[in-house]
């Protein structure tokens, strides 16, 4: 009992980590797409600068994943 109410407590704390992990990497990866536009001469709208840092953030995460 108390061992499944531990393990209970650790995943919700691994997740909730995860989550804030998974923020910041997608604010600072949107950080870099408006960076990357504003050097380069773009003035992309909003939201597609978060469809971009959504890509770049996807494929980062399947790329991770696969990797042996």
């Amino acid at each position: 009992m108390i061992k499944d109410l531990s393990n209970l407590v650790v995943t919700a704390v691994a997740s909730g980590l995860l989550i804030v992990m998974g923020l910041v990497y997608f604010i600072i990866t949107l950080w870099i797409v408006k960076i990357g536009s504003g050097i380069l001469g773009y003035t992309p709208d909003g939201n597609w600068a978060v469809f971009a840092a959504s890509l770049i953030s996807v494929g980062t995460m399947i790329g991770s994943a696969i990797q042996k």
